[in-house]
């Protein structure tokens, strides 16, 4: 009796991955319904439920995986983070890194870095690939600091997670984009904030937010100006249930 042969259907597979996350992105339905879900969790802290090794990681799950998708795809040498926190995000993509890279480094910058925090970070096993570096993200001395750990043919990502203010993300998406590598991405969270109406904007922020000063409008508003980002429409489309809704921007 034959063997019955394997069908191969994995361009099928992909296919579909590819046409459903590019259509569901266009369902506002969905995405309101979403957004509204998103505000309701938010009483109970949703984003700050979660670790990564131990390490508080507050970002939702899916906003993770899709960073690691990109994480995975474009191999960066460099990845620098706006926006340190508790570091969870930090060992979070150096061990992803350290899966698919021999040498690679992870800078975190922060305006407001705790010593315990600081303390548990340099404790961990992957605390040689990550550098932090302690000051406001926009500041020049800063820049200066970034730039001396990037190398000619380093391939570098940057995400963007700090201050959520139009004026300070706007400020860092002209001062950082310039460091993104071509077909690499600049990530802008918390831009599903400009989806939301007033009344709905989460309160656990350092900052109180309004819509029209947070980040999506100036995503907006930094891409009028910068035709070599565009957003990426397939991670945005599948990333309905999501901080960082048009937030993904990939250099052409």
């Amino acid at each position: 009796m034959k063997k019955k042969k394997s069908i191969n259907d994995n361009k099928q597979f992909v296919d579909n991955i590819n046409l459903k996350s590019y259509s569901l992105g266009k369902n506002k339905s969905i995405l309101k319904h979403a957004n509204k879900f998103l505000c309701m969790v938010d009483k109970y802290d949703y984003p700050y439920l979660w670790t990564w090794m131990g390490f508080p990681i507050i970002q939702l799950p899916a906003d993770m995986l899709v960073n690691k998708e990109i994480i995975f795809k474009s191999k960066p040498d460099i990845i620098i983070e706006t926006g340190v926190a508790r570091g969870g995000s930090l060992i979070f993509y150096a061990s992803i890194l350290k899966m698919i890279k021999k040498s690679f480094k992870v800078i975190g910058i922060e305006v407001d870095m705790r010593s315990h925090n600081k303390t548990l970070i340099s404790k961990s096993p992957l605390s040689k690939n990550i550098k932090i570096i302690e000051g406001s993200s926009i500041d020049e001395l800063t820049i200066k600091k970034v730039k001396k750990y990037i190398k000619k043919n380093n391939k570098v990502l940057v995400i963007l997670d700090s201050n959520h203010t139009k004026r300070h993300v706007l400020k860092e998406l002209n001062l950082y984009s310039s460091l993104v590598t071509k077909k690499s991405y600049l990530i802008v969270a918390d831009t599903t904030i400009g989806l939301l109406n007033n009344k709905q904007i989460p309160t656990k922020r350092s900052i109180q937010l309004r819509k029209g000063d947070e980040p999506l409008s100036a995503v907006y508003e930094f891409l009028k100006d910068n035709r070599n980002f565009k957003v990426d429409s397939f991670l945005n489309g599948k990333l309905v249930f999501s901080s960082n809704f048009n937030g993904y921007l990939k250099k052409c």
